[in-house]
């Protein structure tokens, strides 16, 4: 894991408070991170910054609008780096809406936390402001009172409201570590979604990274990054995609 120096009053704040939970000096904490899974999970929990938001850079989703009717079968997504799960619901949304042939999808984070979050497809009112009208029908608003009615997300002003069961049914979360995804059991996806996660690595990390990707992403699958985030990166088995505001490639080779 990589942090900028701008953030690295925050990385020794939170190393200290867990220092000071565990009762050990410096030498003694760094000794049992390197042994103690538990414990070095935890310390991930509290470093990593889980900023997300519904359909966040819009020009990648818009892509994935115009390219999703186009695949011949049904659609396998990953979500890479899911966080609290609304970049995998904004996928699974679109996937809905414009795949013809059906879709499911896979979306992992290194954090237990955010997965349990993203599981249960809880949001607040405000996260509904940055979904488009057009996708609102798949938010089920809470009633206000303990009553078995539910409201449309397209008419909420103040509620919170949950993700429908039916796009529930298509999405799967799982605890990854993407430094592993050389073995990654999965194969011949259509679309990769791997956005704001690559800064979290070192250059020949991610490098290593994203070339593993591709050996998951099938014949005309799409790896979507963050605009920004590896524009130099090439691979001999990809195609840069030409999109106004994006950084996507398409696999053109075996």
């Amino acid at each position: 894991m990589v942090l900028p120096e701008i953030q690295r009053s925050l990385f020794e704040r939170r190393v200290r408070e867990r220092m000071r939970l565990c009762g050990l000096d410096v030498m003694s904490y760094y000794h049992l991170v390197q042994v103690h899974s538990l414990e070095w999970q935890q310390l991930v929990e509290d470093l990593v910054v889980h900023e997300t938001a519904f359909f966040r850079h819009l020009p990648s989703y818009e892509l994935l609008e115009q390219r999703l009717p186009h695949f011949g079968g049904a659609v396998h997504i990953w979500s890479v780096g899911c966080s609290t799960g609304e970049e995998t619901w904004s996928l699974a949304m679109l996937a809905d809406a414009h795949a013809q042939h059906g879709f499911s999808i896979m979306a992992s984070d290194i954090s237990e936390s955010v997965l349990n979050i993203a599981r249960k497809g809880l949001y607040s009112w405000r996260k509904a402001e940055k979904i488009p009208a057009k996708y609102r029908e798949y938010c089920i608003a809470l009633p206000k009172l303990q009553t078995k009615s539910t409201v449309h997300a397209s008419s909420m002003t103040t509620q919170d409201w949950h993700i429908g069961d039916y796009l529930r049914e298509r999405v799967f979360f799982h605890r990854f570590n993407l430094m592993d995804t050389s073995s990654a059991p999965f194969r011949k996806l259509q679309i990769i979604f791997c956005q704001n996660v690559l800064i979290y690595f070192r250059q020949f990390d991610r490098r290593d990274i994203l070339d593993a990707l591709v050996q998951r992403l099938d014949l005309g699958g799409l790896l979507v990054l963050g605009p920004g985030e590896m524009a130099d990166w090439d691979h001999p088995a990809m195609k840069r995609v030409k999109y106004a505001g994006t950084l996507a490639y398409e696999r053109v080779k075996i």
